[in-house]
């Protein structure tokens, strides 16, 4: 597994994929989003008929998963991208259907074993600056530099409307404050891999930072410490 690994871990809309593709863009590593692969999974049992009326048939998603993989692509004009299946997903992925059932998929441990080899074998082929809610604790505890992302509820909110609105999805505000709310329950009370701010991880407030003060305040921290 190569020795360059950069987690950055947090809850919902605390800038962790801002943050982690801006260090992989930098450091010119790959970028891997846990988050949009579970949002994969999800959006994947919703059309293959592995969840109705909220209750989620694991034994027949897992089956249908066993023979599917990520995989790194490049286009022709060298952006990589993450692919399932051999597609790739986009903004869809953010939609309301997929945001209320993810953290419910997430608590599978049949689809968090998946995960964790696809993450394995991605972080075996490159150097990788990965996101999401336990790689630097479970995925990869041994991750050469750690973040941790907070922010507080409020502005959590304000970014996720904004990112919704981006996307050209209809949304209600109290709705997306109470997914956030949901969500935070949900990932740092389940039993398998909860969500929490592993213990030799550089925390970041971003709730009154631009995305360019939080990039180089990690930055600073990163050229600092570490070498690459």
């Amino acid at each position: 597994m190569p020795e360059n690994i950069i987690s950055v871990d947090g809850f919902s809309s605390t800038g962790k994929s801002t943050l982690a593709s801006k260090l992989a863009e930098y450091y010119n590593f790959y970028y891997l989003n846990s988050g949009l692969m579970y949002r994969i999974i999800s959006y994947f049992a919703l059309n293959n008929d592995c969840i109705i009326k909220d209750k989620i048939k694991e034994s027949k998603l897992i089956n249908k998963l066993n023979n599917l993989n990520f995989d790194w692509v490049i286009d022709k004009n060298g952006n990589k991208s993450l692919s399932f299946d051999g597609k790739i997903f986009g903004e869809k992925m953010y939609s309301f259907e997929i945001s209320d059932i993810v953290s419910t998929v997430a608590k599978l441990e049949s689809v968090r074993r998946f995960l964790f080899r696809q993450q394995k074998n991605l972080a075996q082929q490159k150097s990788i600056v990965v996101e999401g809610r336990d790689i630097g604790t479970v995925v990869f505890p041994d991750a050469k530099v750690k973040f941790f992302l907070s922010a507080n509820l409020n502005i959590r909110t304000i970014r996720r409307n904004k990112q919704i609105e981006e996307s050209n999805i209809s949304f209600d505000t109290k709705k997306v404050e109470d997914n956030l709310i949901k969500r935070d329950k949900i990932d740092s009370e389940r039993k398998i891999a909860p969500l929490k701010k592993p213990k030799d991880a550089f925390e970041i407030d971003t709730s009154k930072k631009s995305q360019f003060e939080v990039f180089n305040i990690a930055k600073n921290y990163i050229d600092s410490n570490f070498k690459f």
